[in-house]
């Protein structure tokens, strides 16, 4: 029997619903994961640089299987894909949980990020095509809420398991979530007959466009850790470029292409695009940098620090649903343009940070940001599954969470390096005033032109030491030299022929004891006034760098009148997707 109108939609948000939770998962754990990386760290006992490889696998795998896994969607049903991912999702997380190892861990959020281009895709597919022409605004608002939340309460939801719980549980909270909710999802996205589209894979294309990402999106990731200007960065580039040049070449002229260039004939997708790539970029670049601000210049705590930043996620959550029913009634240009004036407005706020600012003035800052965000990442992704046939829906999709992939990868690898460049631009500044500082103190000469002389060396690197104050800090061995040095100048204080009594060699000893706590004292101070020095510089770092996003929205604006045009689905609803 033909179902109703009205029973089609109300399935219909049954499936939108059904199929954000699967989203929920993915993004809930692209956000999760970087607060226990400190202590997954600890356990593993290995370095940075093997860490970061627990997200940058990820990243990277979503950033290279993203299209080509959107495409096959098509041909191997779109549920039965998006089912399978939430699975493969599902039982890599327990498996990172249970990882004895880090080399372990990385292959297990390598096959993460493998259920994760499964879903991703898929659910921009399913509940594009779950609800009528009118109603996909809401659709996609209720879509990009869901991932909102999974964002906002990542990093709190992070901080707190890894204090009281175990960093492993940020895997294994994943498994109750499915066990739960599998049952929903599948009854609600269960279909009868779901078409499926036959066509020949192109694995040369597959192959040339995913070397192309890979090396894209690694070089960007190692940039700063290796330096842009190495040789290796440079040839990452190179063999991106090449084989990109080479996947355009190879797809004008096979019969079944992996990708349908005309797509960027659509004047309304590439706009969306664009802010998309926007949001990307200034999302996870703000994200990299807050946790820094708040833990090294305002000395927050892991905990405390997650919690600020929920503001700015917090919000989107809001934000989400109530710009989906906007687009719904007057379309994208009028919200798209909201979304990039606040944008604007808040980094012009963030570019005026320093030590002393309010955490309530910070998080209302995080909220006007989290507000313009929210906008343009609702709008981004209605544009560009509203206006794309049926038949390109699914090469859209891939196309979309790969460009917000690649976005973040390079917000991440941006704001980083303007800080850094910046920090390094004011290394000079820190060591000359503190110099000054050291001149003015009360602490004895030789002590003086001993931390001067090689804090002077850290002139030009001062922010690259891990341990910059460790100048001020004496050993032992200096602190005895110290105290010989002080006990000479004290017994040639002394008359001569006065006897040495145990009362004098005492009173000798305490004053010694006292003149090296005086110093302990002074150096201390030194040390605290070098390091507000050293944070006010590092806010003002940040701030130039936050000065970025005001640049690129002003460049991603160029892009708005293509929103201008009217667009109408001339087609017809899926009903039975």
């Amino acid at each position: 029997m033909t179902e109703t109108v009205n029973q089609q939609r109300h399935r219909g948000l049954k499936q939108v619903f059904a199929v954000s939770i699967g989203l929920f998962l993915v993004f809930l754990d692209s956000t999760v994961v970087n607060i226990a990386i400190p202590n997954i760290i600890d356990d593993y006992k290995i370095d940075l640089s093997k860490a970061s490889w627990i997200i940058n696998g990820f990243v990277l795998t979503l950033a290279v299987l993203l299209v080509t896994l959107g495409k096959m969607a098509d041909m191997f049903g779109r549920v039965r894909t998006f089912l399978w991912g939430v699975i493969i999702f599902t039982v890599s997380s327990f498996l990172c949980g249970m990882a004895p190892s880090a080399d372990l861990l990385i292959i297990f959020r390598v096959l993460q990020g493998i259920g994760g281009a499964m879903v991703i895709p898929t659910s921009m597919m399913l509940v594009r095509t779950a609800v009528p022409p009118e109603k996909i605004g809401l659709a996609m608002g209720i879509w990009g809420a869901v991932g909102a939340m999974a964002v906002a309460i990542g990093p709190s939801l992070g901080g707190l398991i890894t204090e009281y719980i175990h960093w492993r549980w940020v895997f294994y909270i994943n498994v109750p979530i499915v066990l739960l909710a599998f049952p929903f999802i599948f009854l609600a996205i269960r279909v009868r007959n779901e078409p499926i589209h036959k066509f020949k894979l192109d694995p040369l294309g597959i192959l040339l466009m995913s070397l192309s990402l890979f090396f894209l999106t690694y070089a960007i990731l190692q940039g700063e850790e290796i330096g842009w200007t190495s040789y290796k960065i440079f040839l990452y580039f190179v063999i991106s470029v090449v084989s990109g040049a080479l996947f355009l070449f190879v797809e004008t002229r096979v019969k079944n292409p992996l990708l349908d260039f005309s797509i960027f004939k659509n004047r309304l997708y590439v706009s969306g695009l664009v802010s998309n790539f926007l949001s990307g970029i200034l999302l996870m670049g703000t994200l990299i940098l807050l946790p820094l601000f708040l833990i090294k210049v305002k000395e927050f705590s892991t905990l405390e620090a997650s919690f600020v930043i929920t503001s700015l996620s917090g919000v989107m959550l809001i934000v989400a649903p109530i710009t989906g029913r906007a687009i719904d009634k007057i379309g994208y240009l009028i919200p798209m343009l909201i979304g990039y004036i606040t944008i604007i407005v808040s980094f012009s706020l963030l570019i005026n940070i320093d030590v002393n600012v309010s955490v309530l003035k910070l998080i209302l800052f995080l909220a006007i940001l989290g507000t313009g965000l929210g906008i343009i990442m609702i709008t981004s992704v209605t544009v560009c599954t509203a206006t794309v046939s049926q038949t390109q829906i699914s090469l859209s999709s891939g196309i979309f969470a790969t460009v917000r992939s690649v976005g973040g990868a390079i917000g991440v690898a941006l704001f980083v390096s303007l800080t850094l460049s910046f920090l390094n631009h004011y290394s000079a500044n820190v060591v000359d005033e503190g110099v000054t500082i050291i001149k003015e103190s009360d602490i004895p000469k030789k002590l003086k032109d001993s931390i001067q002389k090689v804090l002077m060396k850290q002139r030009d690197t001062f922010f690259e030491e891990k341990n910059n104050n460790r100048v001020l800090e004496l050993d032992e061995e200096s602190k005895q030299l110290l105290a010989k040095n002080i006990e000479k100048e004290v017994l040639a204080k002394i008359p001569k022929g006065t006897s040495m009594s145990p009362e004098m060699q005492k009173k000798i000893e305490e004053q010694v004891k006292q003149q090296l706590i005086n110093i302990d004292k002074n150096i201390a101070n030194i040390k605290k006034q070098i390091e507000d020095i050293s944070k006010e510089y590092v806010a003002k770092s940040m701030a130039k760098a936050f000065f970025s996003g005001i640049i690129l929205c002003f460049l991603s604006s160029l892009s708005l009148p293509f929103l201008s045009k009217k667009f109408s689905l001339s087609h017809s609803r899926e009903v039975d997707i």
